[in-house]
């Protein structure tokens, strides 16, 4: 698999570029952090 293939897309009115590798980065970085977010949210509200 080319990782440094570029992944072209499009958020409302701005054209996006990147390689695959930094795409993919991204997406995991901010899964981890949703994850961990939803995780404290849940100790927090528990009372724990």
């Amino acid at each position: 698999m080319n990782w440094n293939k570029p992944v072209k897309f499009k958020l409302g009115d701005v054209d996006w570029e990147m390689p695959l590798s930094t795409l993919v980065l991204v997406l995991a970085v901010t899964l981890v952090l949703m994850l961990a977010g939803g995780w404290m949210g849940y100790q927090f509200g528990s009372g724990s």
